[in-house]
């Protein structure tokens, strides 16, 4: 049962790498936000991406084996909660079992912070560019005044050269 406590460690402490892997990657992935870098910007996309992936296949598979620990403690101890589990298990172990859950809240909210925060961002510049399009292109707004048959009244106004110089 040790040997398993200590792959339940070491599944978790993997998990605690990737999140502050992913943290950075989230941080990396803000800063080209911010810098308008595509290139770069699909780099650290990739890299949260399998750092996601990865998180989630750690976490089955310590859940696997917390669920075989459970199971192969008997009958009896099968319904057995993790909390309960870990009376069970020497005070050293324990103790280093207890600390990785509070570790991993804080991991995830700092995630769920940083990746509110990028997605607020991308949601403002996909306004703003909405805005900047219908300011330079206003035919495109909706016709408050309909001819007779029902059709709307064709736009009147002159058209927006563009320069595509960028």
């Amino acid at each position: 049962m040790e040997s398993q406590i200590q792959e339940v460690a070491r599944l978790l402490e993997e998990e605690i790498f990737h999140y502050e892997k992913l943290v950075a990657g989230l941080k990396k992935e803000a800063d080209d936000l911010r810098r308008g870098s595509p290139e770069e910007l699909l780099k650290s996309v990739k890299t949260v991406s399998e750092h996601v992936e990865a998180i989630s296949q750690i976490h089955q598979d310590a859940r696997k084996k917390l669920e075989g620990m459970l199971g192969s403690a008997g009958d009896e101890k099968q319904k057995m909660s993790l909390r309960e589990l870990l009376r069970l298990l020497p005070r050293q172990e324990a103790q280093r079992l207890q600390t990785y859950p509070g570790v991993l809240d804080n991991l995830k909210s700092w995630v769920t912070q940083i990746n509110s925060r990028n997605k607020a961002f991308i949601q403002a510049s996909l306004d703003f560019g909405k805005d900047l399009f219908a300011l330079l292109n206003p035919g495109n707004e909706a016709s408050p005044v309909y001819v007779p048959q029902g059709k709307r009244n064709p736009s009147r106004q002159l058209p927006v050269s563009l320069d595509r110089k960028v």
